[in-house]
């Protein structure tokens, strides 16, 4: 591998020399560990990981609800009922394709809200036209693949009907999130993806509220790159 008119063995050798090593070691033994770190999420049951989410999601400024299957699109169309943030205007509604939100009729309830001056449902035929339309719209709704307990982070991959445009562009994020897939820590999605035979997706988003920086003079920003507002609702 080179960098530049240099090679990775011409910074990684001075350095194995200070470690008292002629060469770069050709491989490394994972050492014994007599101290494992306890996680704040060991030993608790499911219900108490879902508490967790719910608590740490406050935290990062997310709102969080929970709901069942039966009232997830009343509790969405709710949401989405507010109109724009602070203005309380009619906006537009961009969401996933997902067989569970055409079961429940959240797309009917959409439809129905006088808040709601159109909804386009992702369309892999589209092409840019979904893009167009995530680029304008206040609200995007998702369905989660996971969320991790320990940080109220939601595992958000993409997919031909459900594209990365809808988490990133919209003023508001709303995910919906299956308490059952609600895991400790980031390592439990790791593994999994690890011991996976499927095909992992272009692209996998971790998020963890909404879009921040405090980059310029440690002031924190919110809505640069991503939603500035995000809601989970979590169905139990």
């Amino acid at each position: 591998m080179a960098l530049g008119n240099k090679k990775l063995e011409d910074l990684l050798n001075p350095i194995s020399e200070q470690l008292g090593h002629a060469n770069v070691a050709d491989n490394v033994e994972m050492p014994e560990w007599e101290f494992k770190a306890k996680r704040v999420t060991d030993g608790l049951s499911a219900a108490e990981l879902v508490d967790l989410f719910e608590s740490e999601a406050g935290k990062i400024r997310v709102t969080a609800k929970r709901c069942t299957k039966d009232t997830l699109a009343q509790t969405i169309a709710e949401i989405v009922g507010a109109g724009v943030p602070d203005s309380g205007d009619a906006c537009s509604v961009v969401c996933a394709d997902e067989e569970a939100f055409a079961e429940i009729g959240l797309y009917d309830a959409l439809r129905a809200s006088d808040k709601v001056t159109d909804l386009h449902v992702w369309d892999e035929q589209a092409g840019q036209a979904n893009v167009d339309k995530a680029y304008v719209a206040t609200y995007g709704i998702t369905y989660a693949s996971a969320g991790i307990a320990e940080s109220a982070t939601i595992v958000q991959p993409t997919s031909a009907k459900c594209g990365r445009a809808i988490s990133l562009l919209p003023l508001v994020h709303i995910a919906v999130v299956n308490a059952r897939t609600i895991v400790p820590t980031m390592l439990e999605i790791m593994q999994a993806y690890a011991a996976s035979d499927e095909k992992l997706p272009s692209q996998v988003c971790f998020i963890s509220g909404p879009s921040a920086t405090a980059d310029i003079e440690l002031v924190r920003v919110e809505g640069v790159h991503g939603p500035m507002y995000v809601n989970y609702v979590i169905v139990e």
